[in-house]
């Protein structure tokens, strides 16, 4: 499994837990949440620096949110200043990640037109990644796919009302799907407890196999292949 930084510090806990336990892998990113805020520069240094030092498997969570967030209270409808601040942020880390060959770990939402338009200038198809979450239209997808960015789908699959994302991941290659739980934040449907947690991930796969009308143990070997190639595992 993959664990992902936020921000500096954050960022140095997931090597520090990679570097603890076999089975777990490293990101380390600047989110645009924090970026928002007006992160100091020395903070995107601090995490380039950290990059270098300890190679991560990719440069992530990184990306633009332009969705009013619930978590914060902060708007970010119309405020071009704290969007301008996140696409600073996301370029810088797009650089840093095609100076190191490392993938990109990418969240998104409400933000897709502006995601594209900046991968694009910043040829972030050169190193490639992933959607974290993708929640977008099949066209975005399609674009996406194109880019070398796989999609992720996590628990929002497994809800009912989901039906754009259930059309979304039957429509999509095989080849072109990866898996997740967002944990501890986004809940299954009828989850039992607040807080998520990564062995879920067999729900999500549950639910993707269903919907594709596939054996399961078919989809977990090729998302996992998916998975290896990726993050340039067969290299390591």
């Amino acid at each position: 499994m993959v664990t992902a930084g936020m921000d500096s510090h954050s960022s140095a806990l997931a090597v520090e837990i990679a570097n603890s336990h076999d089975h777990v892998l490293a990101s380390v990113g600047l989110h645009p949440w924090i970026a928002a805020e007006g992160s100091p520069e020395d903070t995107l240094e601090a995490i380039a620096a950290l990059a270098r030092r300890n190679p991560p498997v990719a440069i992530g969570e990184v990306g633009l949110d332009f969705v009013d967030n619930v978590f914060t209270g902060v708007t970010y409808h119309d405020n071009q200043a704290l969007r301008l601040a996140q696409e600073t942020a996301l370029r810088k880390q797009i650089g840093l990640a095609c100076d190191l060959k490392l993938p990109l770990i990418i969240h998104c939402r409400g933000a897709y037109p502006a995601l594209l338009r900046i991968l694009k200038e910043e040829r972030a198809q050169r190193v490639g990644g992933v959607i974290h979450n993708f929640d977008a239209s099949d066209d975005v997808g399609k674009r996406l796919l194109d880019m070398d960015f796989l999609l992720s789908f996590g628990g929002m699959i497994t809800y009912p009302s989901a039906t754009g994302l259930h059309e979304a991941v039957r429509c999509i290659p095989l080849e072109g799907i990866i898996m997740e739980t967002d944990s501890p934040y986004m809940p299954l449907y009828q989850q039992p407890t607040e807080a998520n947690e990564p062995a879920n991930v067999a729900r999500v796969a549950e639910t993707i196999a269903m919907l594709r009308r596939m054996d399961m143990a078919e989809l977990i070997e090729a998302v996992y292949r998916n998975f290896v190639n990726l993050l340039h595992m067969g290299k390591r």
